[in-house]
């Protein structure tokens, strides 16, 4: 039998006689050591004794909220798109595809050549020309040339050559003018999702995403789900628009989905309003958040326990904790300590911004906790005294 369910059974042996109260404090004493008083979530000392303990194996990271951890907070730089899809301007190899657009301008010196006679004194632009489903493009005084696979120098050569017996000595320049066989593709939360061509000069993810009329909702409410050659990734789009390493170069092929996905936070344990909150536009420091939940709950707060609960990245964890060891290579549990007793964990706190599905837990106080075995006692000695009340025969 356990020690709790020992005193729990001896109360009524003991409730009789002369030794009333001894016992009272004996059973009281008992009951203090157990997990008997109902409690909205771990004490102080129960994080601070399973931080790294934890038999499941999600070991977490205790971190107290100091200057330390602030400076380093506002100086990380999260790596997602940048780290994942890395890569320099994608530069066109000039291949010409089906759907490309391509301009021919032909010069031809002399005065009486097939061209020599056009208002532009030997210069004729022909085209611009779209390469159909053939491959081919149809061009004046030469007929019908395949242009797909070809480079733009070698349909320069072919065209040129068509013309050697027609026109005298001609000089021919293809542009390819729209690389439209280079597509992505943008969908979800933009105001004209499709498939839209990349320019030659290259471009990157917001410029994609503005040429599909730009996101439908706001920044710091929009994640961005890119995909390229089997491999997912996904960031917010606040934080693309705040990093340039983020802003990644898009190539031919690339998919891009925008989701509308509001931002929240979770209060519970010592506070006047429990619940999920939106983050909403903008940034929300701690502080914030504490204002939109009512602050610290009077009579029931720890304030040295407040804590907030979320998954960090290694690199960030070992910068404010450097002597921290961290096998894994994921996101690691995170536990920041503020103590809203000393007067500058207010200015840290206002300089700590929270983060969709962070989580605040205030810790009850220890003189709650002894004001719940205090009611908890009370009701047993009411007991105790209707039991010795009765006269047995």
């Amino acid at each position: 039998m356990s020690v709790c369910g020992g005193y729990k059974g001896s109360i009524q042996r003991v409730l009789t006689g002369v030794g009333y109260l001894i016992s009272i404090m004996i059973v009281a004493s008992g009951l203090a050591a157990c997990s008997f008083i109902p409690a909205s979530g771990p004490t102080s000392a129960e994080i601070e004794a399973q931080s790294g303990n934890l038999p499941s194996g999600l070991n977490f990271e205790l971190v107290p909220l100091d200057a330390h951890v602030v400076s380093a907070l506002r100086a990380y730089k999260p790596s997602g798109f940048g780290k994942y899809f890395p890569g320099k301007r994608w530069a066109p190899s000039h291949i010409i595809g089906i759907g490309d657009t391509i301009s021919v301008v032909v010069w031809e010196p002399g005065e009486e050549g097939l061209f020599s006679r056009a208002e532009n004194g030997g210069r004729a632009e022909l085209g611009p020309f779209v390469v159909n489903q053939s491959g081919t493009i149809t061009v004046p005084y030469v007929g019908k040339v395949h242009a797909a696979g070809k480079s733009v120098e070698r349909l320069q050569d072919a065209i040129q050559i068509a013309l050697g017996g027609k026109a005298v000595d001609p000089q021919v320049v293809v542009t390819l003018m729209e690389n439209a066989s280079s597509l992505v593709t943008v969908s979800g939360a933009v105001n004209k999702p499709g498939q839209y061509p990349l320019a030659i000069r290259g471009e990157r993810l917001l410029d994609v995403v503005a040429k599909a009329g730009g996101n439908a909702h706001d920044a710091s409410e929009t994640y961005v789900t890119f995909i390229r050659s089997g491999k997912q990734g996904r960031q917010l789009l606040k934080t693309v628009f705040d990093y340039q390493g983020e802003n990644i170069y898009v190539r031919p092929g690339d998919q891009i989905y925008l989701a509308h996905t509001p931002q929240t936070f979770t209060a519970f344990g010592a506070v006047p309003k429990v619940g999920e909150y939106p983050l909403q536009a903008g940034e929300v420091s701690l502080i914030e958040a504490l204002g939109r939940v009512g602050g610290l709950e009077d009579g029931r707060a720890n304030s040295v326990g407040m804590y907030v609960f979320r998954y960090e990245s290694p690199e960030l964890v070992r910068s404010m904790k450097p002597e921290t060891k961290i096998a894994s290579t994921g996101a690691v549990p995170v536990i920041y300590q503020v103590n809203m007793r000393q007067a500058e964990s207010y200015f840290y706190a206002q300089s700590f911004m929270l983060r969709d599905k962070d989580i605040i837990y205030v810790a009850n106080a220890y003189g709650a906790e002894l004001n719940k075995f205090t009611r908890i006692l009370i009701n047993v000695l009411a007991v105790g005294r209707s039991s010795t009340s009765v006269v047995t025969f």
